[in-house]
């Protein structure tokens, strides 16, 4: 079990999950709806979720992109004192679905969703496995309940593994 925390540990490692997750998720939607648009969809869902990552790393670095590549991951979050994680919220599939019904794109709804629901639930068994992340935290009512609040979201620092 030890280690598998290397995908807790190291973005390389952790961001390789997602690739092959949305490389799975290709296939699985491209077998589901006979699309590969749809299939390629879902592949970059699965990668580009973690985009609120980059951002708020962007940001809290004052752009300077070598920090992705220097930095421990997420330790912006320690920086700024808050984690907001837009992507990162099971809120959205709700609205993503909804929206899809709307306009009648139910397939392109379900190729983003799904893709997303295996990323999130990724993350969730690796956070809450090696560095306790509470179940809620990908529900952002749950973190806008808490202010974003980061030392209240991670009491256990994921830089130093307490």
């Amino acid at each position: 079990m030890k280690k598998l925390q290397v995908f807790a540990d190291n973005l390389w490692f952790h961001e390789s999950l997602h690739f092959f997750s949305g490389v799975v998720m290709f296939f699985i939607i491209f077998k589901l709806f006979g699309q590969s648009g749809y299939g390629l969809i879902a592949f970059l869902v699965s990668l580009l979720i973690d985009t609120d990552h980059y951002l708020e790393g962007l940001i809290c670095n004052r752009f300077k992109i070598s920090w992705i590549f220097t930095s421990y991951p997420h330790i912006y979050w320690q920086k700024t004192g808050k984690i907001t994680l837009l992507f990162h919220s099971w809120e959205l599939l709700v609205i993503i679905l909804i929206l899809g019904q709307t306009f009648n794109q139910q397939l392109l709804s379900i190729a983003i969703v799904l893709p997303a629901i295996l990323h999130y639930s990724i993350d969730q068994i690796v956070y809450s496995s090696f560095r306790k992340m509470s179940l809620f935290q990908y529900f952002f009512i749950f973190r806008l309940y808490h202010k974003f609040n980061y030392q209240i979201l991670c009491p256990r620092h994921m830089d130093t593994g307490n």
